[in-house]
């Protein structure tokens, strides 16, 4: 049995298939910015498409301003998916596949790969707490907590951000401007420009924290770490000379630490808030790399999940697919 899922994000797209005859897993994680793609969405997925038995969807692209509103998103996107699978499972934020003749809500399809994630830990781990960062966003959600499961059945991402379950912050698009507002250089600290000279995949190339720079430049621009070093300079209103290199490695890890403090934080009030007496995390996602920092920050005890599986940063994807292998 073959079951090929699908998370549809803004900025990227992720695509994994599970056959459970031979208990292989291939995972595949592409750069599609919806925001400058959205007329190519269903050309690429036929290109990308795999032969399967059973195929599910999940999705967060549905919040990119190209679209009017998140259920205008959803439903092109469902529909695009409509023409290319042959009749595939939707995922809802409580966690039930579902084809298209059973949407009662699409809204209830937004932002929904979480809890495939959990679906996921839980089978496997029992309980603990999901640290997943991204790209662009990081996912802090309990699992196997019985008294939780009415606030995470149906949580939307406004419920998430004011419950501190998501956290706005990821390893390669979040504008640097928005982690600092100053930086040390030399005898004190020094302001930084507002505009997105320079993104947090700038400052990891500079520090070889990254695996893959997968996203378009702020400028447009190379992306080896002396591009990386140019932008950072910038956005300090500088240029590369004006800077040491050594100066511009210390800022990044000032801004490295700072990122991982944050969702240290968001990590801890989690805890704290809702009485959790330090979970363990199982900490996935491209930036499981600063998921570890910030637990560390946090002393909390962590797995990191790159060592369990190579679908470490495609968690939500295995989750789908062992529930449509469940569905057979």
């Amino acid at each position: 049995m073959k079951a090929l899922a699908w998370d549809i994000g803004g900025a990227n797209i992720k695509r994994l298939l599970l056959d459970s005859s031979a208990n292989a897993v291939s995972s595949d994680v592409f750069y599609f910015p919806m925001w400058q793609r959205k007329a190519d969405l269903e050309d690429f997925l036929r290109k990308k498409n795999i032969k399967a038995d059973i195929v599910g969807v999940t999705m967060t692209a549905e919040l990119c301003d190209v679209f009017g509103s998140k259920g205008e998103g959803v439903r092109y996107i469902v529909g695009i998916c409509e023409k290319v699978f042959k009749s595939p499972y939707y995922l809802s934020i409580d966690g039930k596949l579902q084809r298209k003749d059973e949407i009662d809500d699409y809204l209830a399809l937004a932002a929904s790969n979480w809890a495939a994630s959990i679906k996921y830990l839980e089978a496997k781990y029992k309980r603990g707490m999901l640290l997943d960062v991204g790209s662009t966003t990081t996912d802090i959600v309990p699992f196997g907590y019985p008294e939780l499961k009415d606030f995470l059945r149906g949580a939307t991402d406004l419920e998430r951000l004011r419950k501190g379950f998501l956290v706005y912050t990821g390893i390669l698009r979040t504008p640097v401007s928005a982690i600092v507002h100053r930086v040390p250089l030399r005898e004190g600290f020094t302001r930084v420009s507002s505009e997105i000279f320079a993104i947090s995949a700038d400052v990891y190339n500079v520090l070889g924290l990254l695996d893959h720079y997968r996203c378009t430049t702020p400028d447009g621009g190379g992306k080896t770490p002396q591009d990386s070093m140019r932008r950072l300079a910038r956005l300090l209103c500088a240029d590369i000379g004006e800077l040491t290199e050594e100066e511009i490695r210390y800022i990044c890890d000032y801004v490295y630490q700072k990122q991982a403090g944050d969702i240290a934080e968001a990590l801890k009030e989690v805890n704290e808030g809702y009485g959790l007496k330090k979970p363990r995390v199982y900490v996935c996602g491209s930036g499981v790399t600063l998921g570890m920092r910030a637990c560390k920050i946090a002393r909390l005890d962590a797995v990191n999940l790159a060592e369990a599986t190579d679908a470490y940063d495609n968690i939500p994807c295995l989750g789908i697919a062992e529930m449509l292998i469940g569905k057979v």
